[in-house]
């Protein structure tokens, strides 16, 4: 994932340090774990990381939960839209029994782990699949986003100076 990572950063080259953290945690690909990862490697403070970490990965998923059921009711009958959605939503139903037997709590720890296909993104689809009232998967969905930031940020920060501890500085 770091060849990822640096890859988006080299391709953001002149943005602001903080904005980047920001674009890269909001893209569903790496939310906010990625976001914390560039911003390490980009010598910001973890406070700022974390902060710009979080700002972005909500204002990706925010919209997602509260805008997603509305359109897809108004998009119903559209064949392209259903044919869509009914994709989407199979390949969400697959990861929502994990979530289900927990409710609300199940979404902090699905949002988390910072394991591939989980995450705020999936974390969402899945509220509205069960029809989670948006309050709570908001709360839950942001509770999450805070904790696999921690996660990272410590993970990080472990790896490199576990490398640093390996490697003799000169």
């Amino acid at each position: 994932m770091n060849d990822l990572v640096q890859t988006t950063v080299d391709a953001l080259n002149g943005v602001r340090e903080e904005y980047v953290v920001f674009i890269i945690s909001a893209l569903p690909i790496f939310e906010i774990r990625g976001g914390v990862i560039a911003g390490i490697l980009l010598g910001l403070p973890l406070k700022s990381v974390m902060l710009f970490g979080f700002l972005g990965n909500i204002a990706s998923v925010t919209p997602i939960l509260l805008f997603l059921e509305p359109l897809t009711r108004w998009l119903h009958g559209n064949r392209l839209a259903d044919r869509f959605f009914h994709w989407l939503f199979t390949r969400v139903e697959r990861k929502a029994d994990q979530v289900n037997r927990w409710g609300p709590l199940g979404l902090v720890l699905f949002t988390a782990i910072p394991l591939p296909v989980s995450g705020a993104w999936t974390a969402t689809l899945i509220a509205i699949l069960l029809g989670i009232h948006r309050g709570r998967a908001i709360a839950s969905i942001y509770a999450g986003i805070v904790i696999a930031g921690i996660v990272v940020s410590l993970l990080t920060l472990g790896g490199i100076a576990g490398v640093k501890g390996l490697v003799p500085v000169r």
